[in-house]
């Protein structure tokens, strides 16, 4: 029943419950380190959540806005007539970027 309510309170609100550790792990923490960090920081259990993933999400998730995809025919070509490497020979490539 307790899943079902979290489960329930997670597709209402966004909210999820969190449940803590009894020993601290390299991926999880005790309500104790909460508290110290609590103590330490002067934020509250929650912040300290929300400032938890917001440095997680910085550091895995893309800080840019995406593309628009692969270049066209047109760009590529735009790209190899501005660039000094277009005056250099061929056969002097041994691989080419795009």
């Amino acid at each position: 029943m307790e899943a079902d309510m979290a489960s329930a309170a997670e597709k209402s609100t966004g909210s999820f419950l969190v449940r803590l550790r009894k020993q601290d792990t390299p991926t999880g923490v005790t309500p104790t380190t909460i508290e110290l960090l609590s103590e330490q920081t002067g934020l509250t259990k929650t912040e300290i959540v929300h400032l938890a993933l917001r440095q997680f999400a910085d550091r895995y998730l893309p800080r840019y806005e995406l593309d628009d995809g692969p270049l066209t025919d047109a760009q590529l070509k735009a790209i190899r007539a501005a660039s000094p490497g277009s005056q250099i020979p061929e056969e002097h490539f041994t691989e080419r970027l795009f």
